[in-house]
């Protein structure tokens, strides 16, 4: 608890994807509220913070962006191994980012925590004209894995705040309200339900 006695929740959040999905422009948008367009591939993984405020407790966002090449793919389950969230994030004009989904929550559930939580982000909703991935198909797989699902633009804000609101209310509040559709829960590996216990549901 702070001096001001508000109570502070400390979350690391992983974001992993294949390279050039925005995964830094999402962290950028989010801790400093800026665009680029030229950013290079992530070499390892950068950090940077932000804190908001969910229900009078701050949560500090501890966000760890991994670099999405095959290159440094060895590297990730590193950063996954004291995780509690990972945004798994594709490119919605680019259709291979999506079908690449699988191997990425392969790798959470050989890495990761049993306790993490995941969200799937499909950035790049500015793009319209150029889409790959429909929202519903998109909504269907999240769905059947057991995932929060929401579609973002780093470039225009578009749901960047949203998303980190979520995140940080099931930690605070608990299930998401119904009327959002979604939760952020434990990856699950297939439609299957999740076991018992291992759902924030």
């Amino acid at each position: 608890m702070n001096n001001n006695g508000t109570t502070q929740i400390k979350l690391k959040v992983v974001l992993i994807g294949d390279a050039a999905v925005g995964k830094t422009s999402l962290s950028v948008r989010f801790t400093e509220d800026k665009f680029g367009d030229n950013y290079r591939y992530t070499i390892g993984g950068s950090y940077c913070t932000r804190s908001l405020y969910v229900a009078n407790k701050k949560i500090m966002f501890q966000i760890w962006d991994t670099a999405g090449t095959e290159r440094f793919k060895s590297i990730v389950p590193f950063y996954l191994r004291d995780a509690d969230v990972a945004i798994v994030a594709y490119d919605i004009t680019e259709r291979n980012t999506f079908e690449n989904i699988k191997q990425w929550l392969r790798l959470l559930q050989e890495s990761a925590p049993e306790t993490i939580k995941c969200a799937l982000v499909g950035n790049k909703s500015d793009l319209l004209e150029k889409r790959q991935v429909t929202t519903q198909e998109a909504h269907t797989f999240a769905d059947e894995h057991g995932l929060y699902f929401l579609e973002t633009s780093a470039k225009t804000g578009q749901n960047i705040q949203q998303l980190f609101m979520d995140i940080g209310s099931i930690f605070v509040e608990g299930p998401l309200k119904q009327n959002r559709n979604s939760s952020v829960i434990t990856v699950t590996e297939s439609s299957d339900p999740p076991e018992a216990g291992k759902c924030c549901r």
